[in-house]
Formats: structure tokens, sequence, C-alpha cells
């Protein structure tokens, strides 16, 4: 690829502040993103599901996945240091017109996910508000999340430095109250005691395919590791750290993930997890009144802020995607503009928060209270937020896991033009990130076909999932032909240094 051009609509007056996030902020931003607390509390149920009791394993075996993906993004990393991240790999190796297209549904799947989260943390916290007894105000998931907006805006607008401390020590404090839970469950032995049996399928009563199958809802809980590289013209020597991070993220929050899913397997018993945990609708959270009920309600308050500040990771990670594509001129070129003082892209930062309030009104006005408080499993005065959070999440994951199988595949078709030793290695790399790509993108899409309890009927909000997908990337295939006629999509993924 040609490297780095300085052209008239990348002006010096646009750039990103460089060298200003060192490698423990560019791995808070990445393992914000994950929402580890959120997922362990309260959304590894998905994954038992198929796995019960044997949960621990399949966790296990998405890290390994993730593992692999992150190495192609890290191959990547190393050549093209660009806040476009995934939509500048797509390019590099898919050419422009698919890039543009994986760009589009990976600044998609993260702007959903921006509202969702953020509505999901205000009502985690008002819940546990309205567990303490607060004031009705405070005890509305709007009203947090409207202050969650403006934090978003004070973060971010002024210096991403500021976004990456809160979101390393935020999600530090967070991250421990759930692994203090895990810790107690685990120390009080779970309900039978401490075993290796929480990896063996056999015990857990379930198939080696349903662990499987599980693994592929597992690495719902990892999305989110490969936005250390959204970061990556802010970043410090960004060639070694993105890649670094990358990795760490990966690892960090595996270990993370199967400590916990281990004690939620104990808490119930290995075997009878198999049937209780999937009943519970939700994850080792739903164990705190049983081992620590003094916990619950700071378990609660733990989901909300690791949410709210999962949502500030994914708010910066569309913004500079956005900024990435409008300094190209394949989205309005204003996008791409930075703030002259604080080397912000100011621009994209105030459209995704005006996106994450549209997103959250559509969501909401086309849905009627019956569904919500369906979709939800929370009816009530929170039920709107919480559905939110699941509807959103459940958009997320097909669009960003398509944007992981096509990046694998741009991985594969770089690696043959590349002159570097290890062809073979970086290509067998590939291929098993494209594989555990897919297995994730059909686990994400699993319940929008099935029921995920017998007799329980498939939500409209969860039919409506594939639909919106497809949708989007008939739109998206239409705006790239329109580009390339234009010419419009010449030399893009060029200009970031």
């Amino acid at each position: 690829m040609t490297q780095l051009l300085d052209r008239p609509n990348a002006p010096v007056t646009d750039r990103l502040r460089r060298d200003v996030v060192s490698l423990p902020g560019v791995v808070a931003h990445a393992i914000s993103v994950i929402a580890p607390t959120l997922s362990g509390a309260f959304i590894t149920y998905l994954a038992a599901q198929k796995a019960g009791g044997a949960t621990p394993l399949s966790f296990a075996l998405a890290t390994v996945v993730c593992l692999f993906i992150g190495l192609v993004v890290c191959d990547f990393a190393q050549r093209l240091p660009s806040a476009g991240s995934l939509y500048t790999y797509a390019v590099d190796g898919l050419g422009p017109a698919a890039g543009f297209v994986v760009g589009c549904c990976y600044t998609i799947g993260y702007a959903i996910g921006c509202s969702a989260i953020l509505a999901g943390s205000g009502a985690f916290i008002a819940a546990a508000a309205t567990d303490r007894g607060a004031p009705d105000l405070v005890c509305q998931w709007w009203f947090w999340a409207g202050l969650g907006l403006m934090l978003y805006l004070a973060l971010s607008w002024f210096r991403v430095e500021f976004s990456t401390r809160s979101q390393l020590a935020l999600t530090a404090a967070t991250s421990s109250t759930l692994a203090l839970l895990a810790l107690i469950v685990i120390g009080k032995g779970g309900a039978t005691g401490n075993t290796i049996t929480a990896f063996d399928p056999g015990t857990a009563g379930v198939s080696l395919p349903l662990v499987l199958g599980g693994m592929a809802f597992a690495m719902l809980s990892f999305v989110g590791f490969e936005a250390a590289a959204a970061l990556a013209e802010e970043t410090r020597d960004p060639r070694r750290t993105v890649p670094r991070a990358v990795v760490s993220t990966v690892l960090v929050a595996g270990a993370f993930f199967v400590m916990v899913t281990y004690a939620t397997s104990i808490g119930y018993g290995v075997h009878a997890a198999t049937q209780e945990w999937p009943a519970s609708g939700g994850g080792l959270g739903a164990l705190a009144a049983r081992y620590a009920s003094w916990l619950t309600d700071w378990v609660l308050l733990a989901a909300g802020l690791c949410s709210l500040f999962a949502g500030l990771g994914a708010h910066n990670t569309v913004s500079r995607t956005l900024y990435a594509m409008g300094r190209e001129g394949v989205l309005p070129r204003r996008l791409g503009r930075t703030h002259p003082r604080y080397g912000t892209p100011h621009i994209a930062i105030g459209t995704n928060l005006m996106l994450t309030l549209a997103i959250a009104a559509v969501l909401i006005g086309g849905t009627d209270q019956t569904t919500r408080d369906r979709v939800s499993a929370a009816p009530g005065p929170l039920s709107a937020g919480f559905y939110l959070l699941a509807e959103g999440l459940t958009f997320v994951a097909p669009f960003v896991l398509l944007a992981y199988a096509a990046v694998s595949v741009a991985g594969l078709r770089a690696g043959r033009r590349d002159p570097r030793p290890g062809r073979g290695r970086r290509t067998g790399i590939a291929l098993a990130a494209l594989a555990g790509s897919l297995t994730g993108l059909v686990g994400s899409l699993y319940y929008c076909f099935v029921e995920v309890a017998p007799g329980s009927g498939v939500p409209g909000p969860y039919r409506a999932v594939p639909v919106v997908l497809v949708l989007a990337l008939v739109i998206a295939c239409t705006a790239a032909a329109a580009l390339s006629r234009r010419g419009a999509l010449v030399g893009l993924g060029t200009v970031f240094e």
C-alpha cells in the first residue's frame, strides 16, 4: 500500500494528537469496551444455554479463537497504525469498495452498542438506587443515561487521555467487585466443592458440539477487544503498542471470564448448572444473594459503571472510524476535522452522540411496553433501559463479527503478497480467525431464529436483527458502487500519518 500521503483533504491541522496514550491506556480502552463485569455478571447465560456447566470450557476455547482474530489485527496494526482500524485493514486486504462496506458495518455496530450500553448502565445504576430507597428521580434509568451522555462529551471532547485514564480506574474497580464475588464462591467451594469437571462436558451432561455452540455465544462477550487499534494514531509507538494491547486484552479478558464462569458453574454445582444457569437469565450476579448477599447491590452498581465506561469506549471507537472515513471523503468531510486546540475528532464526537440519542429513540419508539417488558425480562419502570441493552447488544454482535470475518479474509489476501517470512503461519492464523469469526457470527444470529426457551417464541425485535443487517449491507454496497463510479474510492486507506 502507498504509505501515508499528505493530501489536500488531510491537512496537518486536522490530525489527531500524537503520542498521548500509553500501553495501559490502550488496554484499558479495549477492556472497557468488552465490559467484562456486565458480561460476567449478567450475560454468560447465553453460552450456558448450550454448554451448561461446561461453559468455562466454552470461554477458554473462545479465548483461543479471539486470540487468532487478534493476531490478524496485530499483523495489520504493525503496518497500518490508523484510527480507521478494521476499516483501513479491510481496504488494504479487500480493496476500497469492500473496505467501505466493512467500515459502515463496523461503525453501525458500535454506534448501536454505544446507545445500548449507555441505556443499560442507567438501568443498572437506577436498580441499585431503587434497592437503597433513593429519591424517585435518581431511580430513573434515563436520568443516569443522560448524565452519562454528558460525561461522554466531557471526557472525549477535550483530550483522549481523560477517557483512557478514567476507563482504566473504573474498569479495574468494577472488575474487582465481580472478581471478589467469584473468589468468595470459589473459596466456599460452591455447591459441591471445587472441581475441574467444570471443564468436562461429560460430567456437565452436555456434548462437545454443545460446548462449541457455547463457544459461539462466549465470543459475544469478547466483542470489543480489537478497539485498541482505533487509538493507533494517538498512541506512543503504535506499531508495537497496539499489537501488545490487543493480545493483552484477549488474555486478560479470557482469564477473567474463565474464572467468573468457573465460579458460576460450581456455584450451582457443575451438573445442576446445566439446567439452573440458563434458567437464571444471568451470570455470576444471580448467585450474589446465595453466597454474599451484601454484594448484591454492589454488583448491580459495578455492572452499571462498567456499562457506562464501555459505552464511552464504544463512543471513542465510533468517532475515530467516522473521522478516518470522513477525512478520506467517503463520508462527509467535516467528520475528518479535529479540534484546533485539543486534537480530538470533535465533529465525529458530536455526530455519534446525536446518533446515540437517535438510535435510542428509534428502538424505544418502534416497540410497545409489552414488547419491551418481554425482551428486557424486567417489567416495570426500568424495562425500557434494559430493553435497549438487550435489543441493542443483539444488533451489535453480528455487525462486528461480520467485520471480524471480513478482516480475516483481508488477512488471507494481504498475506499472499507480503514478502516477509512466515507466510504459511500467517495464512494458518487467518484461516483459524475466519473459522472462529463465522462461528461467532452464526451464534450471534442463532436466537433470532430459535426460541431461547421452548414455547417462548422469538420476539419480533430479535427477528428484525438479520433483516436490518441485510438491509445495511445492501445500502452500504449501493453507496460503495456509487462512490466507485465517482472515483471517490481511489487512494482509500492511505491517509493516517
